[in-house]
C-alpha cells in the first residue's frame, strides 16, 4: 500500500509539472508574439491615409493652420486656407508624407504648427517640425475610445516638401 502512494503522489508530481511546462511554454510564446507585433508597429512605414481611415479627402475641405511663434500662452495666428489651389497643395503634401511610429514624444509646449482639417470628420494635426514629428488626433470621436493611431507619435521620414509648403503660407 505504501509503494501506491508513493507513485500516485509521484504521478500527481509528474502530471503538474508538465502542465507547468506547458503553460510556461504557452506564455512564452505570447509574450513573443506581443514583442513581434509591437516591432512590427514601430518599423512599419504609415501614410497619413493608413493612421485616418477614415478620412474623405474628396469631401468638401475646411483647411486652418495656426503657426505657433513662440509659446500657447501668446496669441498666435490661425489662417484659414480658403484658397483651393493651396488647400490641394497642403493636402497632397500631408498625403505623401511618409510616418514612423516612435516612442519619443514631443511635448505639446513645442508644437510649431496645428493644422485643423475638416473633411467628413475633424483632425487636429499637432506638427513639430525641430523634431519632424507629427501626432494626429480624431477630433469628431465622442466616445471615451481611442484608436492606437492617436495615441502615438510619428517621425516625419520625408517632410522637406512639407514644411516647405507650410513655410510659404504664412
Amino acid at each position: 500500500m505504501h509503494k501506491r502512494k508513493r507513485n500516485i503522489i509521484i504521478t500527481v508530481v509528474l502530471i503538474a509539472s508538465i502542465a507547468l511546462m506547458g503553460l510556461d511554454v504557452h506564455e512564452n510564446k505570447k509574450q513573443e508574439a506581443f514583442a513581434k507585433a509591437e516591432s512590427d508597429r514601430f518599423n512599419k512605414i504609415y501614410t497619413v491615409s493608413d493612421i485616418l481611415k477614415d478620412a474623405d479627402f474628396n469631401e468638401k475641405l475646411t483647411l486652418n493652420i495656426s503657426s505657433i511663434v513662440s509659446t500657447l500662452d501668446e496669441p498666435y495666428p490661425r489662417l484659414n486656407v480658403e484658397n483651393e489651389e493651396q488647400q490641394k497643395q497642403i493636402i497632397d503634401a500631408i498625403n505623401n508624407l511618409q510616418l514612423k511610429r516612435t516612442k519619443d514624444a514631443t511635448p505639446f509646449v513645442d508644437v510649431d504648427y496645428i493644422i485643423n482639417i475638416k473633411l467628413n470628420k475633424e483632425y487636429a494635426l499637432n506638427v513639430f517640425e525641430k523634431k519632424k514629428q507629427i501626432r494626429f488626433l480624431d477630433l469628431s470621436n465622442e466616445s471615451t475610445e481611442v484608436e492606437d493611431e492617436y495615441l502615438d507619435y510619428y517621425t516625419i521620414l520625408n517632410g522637406d516638401e512639407f514644411f516647405d509648403i507650410l513655410k510659404g503660407i504664412q
